[in-house]
């Protein structure tokens, strides 16, 4: 039901009349508060009494303030591991000290340099340091929000909203994947077996987020809360922990995340007539869902490779038959494959090349359809590169039949 209602709430908020309502009470807002004050009466034409008083509205805005990034005042990278850190803050302390270096900046530096390394020289306020970056964890540090005070620049809904349906319950991840058929297999269906990488629940903890026999540490960026606050503008709006993933503990394995990448596998039936690029969606075999309410899905792209017989269009099939010249004039049979193997064709006499035969019913099966395609016999001739004497000398006597045959009428006109 609670997620029903989110959904609600976020078809709501993402309208756009939601939006322009909201706009509007913004603009109405800042219309209010900007307005001038009405105009004051004059001292000579109106008395005032003397428990007269003024109201008056101001503005504070708080300025930014720039913080270094720790590293970079100790002049360490970020992996740099605690004894350089050690020894770059000890360099430092003791040439940017008070009571040896008399420059105006020299104290501060020194502060700088004392409050990196105070931070840095712990692991759990560098872990912390690390995921929210200076000027985040100054003001977290500070009792603060790690968003900051002040309006965001654009419209401040969008802001808030975003993160709302963001942080949205949303399930377990979708996997895609693909698998690569014969041109056989993809016609007539299959069964594959394929083995890809998706989120599973981990061994260690078993899904839970704490191995069993083990206390988990708490996360020290969220106090165990499993959420931390974001200032967006006038409003304070909840987040899901990135560190902990919201469960507040810490674990070695999965880092609390509950799922770890992991190799799973699948039978999948490929239905016949598949073909290339084909999508097959397979519910619930994608992600785990920590939650176990929603996995996600599986989707996977059918490769078909090329087959050096058939030629496929939708549900029809191509191929070439190769005749003789002796074939193609006199006619006779020829053996032709197809999907469900060898048919003999008939040729006519005197069959031109790229003349073609249709087999009908002997195509693809359309899927979810009982109907079938054609099959189309292309006929190609075949010319001799080398004939032996005997076969010139039929080739010439045919020659010479066939131009007196085309002159006997040109004879007779004339």
């Amino acid at each position: 039901m609670a997620r029903a209602a989110a959904s609600r709430l976020a078809a709501v908020a993402n309208s756009s009349s939601t939006r322009e309502l909201f706009a509007r009470h913004l603009a109405a807002a800042a219309a209010s508060a900007w307005t001038a004050p009405p105009r004051l009466p004059e001292p000579g034409r109106e008395r005032r009494s003397p428990g007269w008083w003024c109201p008056s509205r101001s503005f504070h805005a708080t300025r930014r303030v720039y913080t270094r990034d720790y590293y970079d005042v100790l002049g360490v990278s970020k992996d740099a591991s605690a004894p350089d850190i050690k020894k770059a803050y000890y360099a430092l302390a003791k040439k940017f000290h008070p009571d040896t270096n008399k420059d105006a900046d020299a104290e501060k530096t020194f502060q700088e340099v004392n409050r990196a390394y105070e931070v840095l020289k712990d692991n759990d306020k560098r872990e912390i340091y690390d995921q929210l970056g200076p000027e985040a964890y100054e003001r977290q540090a500070s009792g603060g929000d790690p968003g900051g005070p002040g309006f965001p620049r654009g419209n401040p809904f969008g802001d808030i909203f975003g993160d709302i349906f963001d942080n949205a319950y949303r399930g377990g991840q979708d996997v895609k994947v693909s698998v690569e058929l014969s041109f056989m297999e993809a016609v007539q269906g299959c069964r594959k077996t394929i083995t890809y990488e998706a989120d599973t629940f981990c061994g260690t903890c078993n899904g839970s987020g704490v191995p069993p026999g083990t206390v988990p540490k708490t996360c020290k960026t969220c106090k165990g809360s499993g959420a931390i606050y974001m200032q967006k503008g006038i409003f304070t709006v909840e987040c899901t922990c990135s560190l902990c993933n919201g469960s507040g503990k810490i674990v070695k394995t999965c880092k609390g995340e509950q799922v770890v990448k992991g190799k799973t596998s699948v039978k999948l039936d490929i239905a016949a007539g598949s073909d290339d690029n084909d999508i097959m969606k397979v519910f619930g075999k994608g992600g785990a869902d920590v939650d176990r309410n929603k996995p996600g899905d599986l989707y996977v792209t059918i490769k078909v490779r090329e087959d050096p017989t058939f030629r496929r269009e939708g549900i029809h099939v191509h191929v070439d038959s190769v005749l003789s010249i002796a074939q193609a004039v006199l006619g006779g049979t020829v053996t032709v494959p197809t999907l469900t193997g060898n048919v003999t064709v008939k040729v006519r006499q005197g069959t031109q090349p790229g003349e073609k035969v249709v087999l009908r019913g002997k195509g693809i099966k359309a899927r979810n359809s009982p109907v079938f395609g054609n099959q189309y016999v292309h006929f190609n001739i075949r010319v001799p590169t080398d004939v032996t004497q005997r076969q010139r000398e039929l080739i010439d006597e045919f020659d010479k039949e066939e131009c007196a045959d085309r002159e006997r009428p040109a004879v007779a006109s004339g």
